[in-house]
């Protein structure tokens, strides 16, 4: 079995570390699902950064052990949803002012849904693979339906991606 240090490339968990380090660097709360894997490196970005990195386990999570690889040790905050990874994801997406999708699965894509119905921003950060790389060729107007809620807002680097959500922290009038 490989480790998620053997299956993640080099390049997508340096973009994650960067985006957590680049958000909390600027003084913003990132919130994640809380587990192993990219949101490990975004939550280590952030408190490298001096951030506060908070996490929405689910039930499942909020169970493993500090030695198992889904254990986060670099979260500032917890809370233990008591739910399941999509119960915890209507939180993670209800608590955040806007959505960045880097990578990502189907408990992604739920969250795009769910961040796309609750109006909220959503950045996409091509090149990180998975979910991200896809939304563009899914959804080529920007609109995940005909009711044209939320534009989907693509961008090619961290940089970019943190541009975007202060840009759209501003037209929100945060």
């Amino acid at each position: 079995m490989t480790t998620y240090e053997e299956r993640v490339p080099e390049h997508i968990r340096r973009m994650a570390y960067e985006l957590g380090f680049e958000l909390a660097r600027r003084g913003y709360v990132v919130i994640t699902g809380g587990d192993g894997g990219l949101m490990k490196d975004v939550a280590k970005g952030a408190q490298d950064a001096g951030g506060i990195a908070v996490g929405i386990l689910s039930y499942e999570l909020a169970q493993v052990p500090k030695d198992h690889p889904y254990h986060n040790p670099y979260l500032t905050v917890e809370v233990r949803a008591e739910m399941s990874y999509e119960g915890r994801s209507s939180i993670v997406v209800a608590s955040s002012d806007v959505v960045v999708v880097l990578a990502g699965g189907c408990g992604t894509l739920v969250e795009v849904a769910m961040a796309y119905n609750m109006r909220k921003p959503i950045v996409v950060l091509e090149g990180s693979g998975l979910l991200a790389d896809r939304l563009r060729h899914m959804f080529p107007d920007g609109y995940l339906d005909h009711r044209h809620i939320v534009k989907l807002r693509f961008v090619r680097s961290v940089q970019e991606a943190v541009e975007a959500v202060e840009e759209a922290l501003r037209y929100k009038g945060h």
